[in-house]
């Protein structure tokens, strides 16, 4: 019996669905994290290598898509920024969950936030697919 997940439209929606909402959740907790602690999960100097990586990244991406050069630019600061903030804050998640912050919140409170993350997150792949299938069409 060999189950190929690549077929099952099923397991891919709770797969990708699985995925984003703990990475979101991971966020929250990341960001009450830094909030409460006020010291970073990661280095600067990381977190300005990760930032230049994904400006190259996206700056590359919208100059291949037709965007002029100072377009190119400024989408690929903005979406550098949101992910170095997205990872930031993931990381700071993690953090708090080896050190043992998670019991302070309770298992009925994060898993009710990972349900809601899950909808959440696939509200969002079908907004996202849909956009991206009338843009495309």
């Amino acid at each position: 019996m060999d189950i190929d997940i690549s077929d099952n439209p099923f397991v891919q929606a709770l797969a990708v669905s699985g995925t984003l909402s703990l990475f979101m959740i991971g966020m929250a907790l990341g960001v009450m994290n830094i909030f409460a602690t006020g010291k970073s999960p990661m280095p600067s100097s990381m977190i300005l290598l990760i930032f230049a990586v994904l400006f190259i990244v996206g700056s590359v991406f919208f100059e291949m898509r037709g965007a002029d050069q100072v377009g190119a630019l400024i989408g690929g600061c903005v979406v550098s920024f949101a992910a170095t903030l997205s990872i930031f804050s993931f990381f700071g998640g993690v953090e708090l969950v080896r050190t043992g912050g998670l019991e302070a919140l309770g298992w009925d409170k994060m898993v009710s936030a990972l349900a809601l993350c899950m909808i959440a997150s696939m509200l969002l792949v079908k907004l996202l697919s849909y956009k991206m299938q009338t843009d495309y069409a």
